[in-house]
């Protein structure tokens, strides 16, 4: 057991203190040791951004092609969503309830109303839609 007792002015002495210090136990200077640990770590860091960079392109380029080609072919027009979901009101059973669900799942999906939604809130009602009938 080491019992250690330094006394020091300032910062400036303290530190130097520690690193005489830590030179004495490890053989080599704090500065040292902090620069191969850094240099390591930069070589790591090299490493993963390098892998990174040969994958991402690959996967992601293949990926958003594809989506794009089915949104575009599966998004209903404002005039086909509407009809439906008039369909779906007309053939309900208690129309006060239905349009209280419709209502809500429009919240859920954060469309004000039918003719203000986007393409991707459209798909979404029509999905509904197509739950409901």
């Amino acid at each position: 057991m080491l019992e250690l007792k330094i006394t020091v002015e300032t910062a400036k002495d303290l530190n130097q203190e520690i690193k005489n210090l830590y030179k004495a136990i490890v053989g080599s200077s704090i500065d040292k040791a902090d620069a191969i640990d850094q240099a390591k770590e930069e070589v790591k860091a090299k490493k993963v951004k390098t892998a990174t960079k040969v994958e991402t392109p690959a996967k992601q380029e293949p990926v958003k092609e594809e989506p794009v080609k089915e949104e575009k072919q599966s998004i209903p027009s404002l005039e086909e969503t509407r009809e439906a979901v008039k369909d779906v009101m007309a053939k309900a059973a208690d129309k006060t309830q239905a349009k209280t669900e419709f209502k809500a799942f429009l919240d859920n999906i954060g469309a004000e109303k039918v003719t203000s939604a986007t393409d991707e809130q459209r798909v979404q009602i029509m999905e509904w839609v197509n739950s409901r009938g």
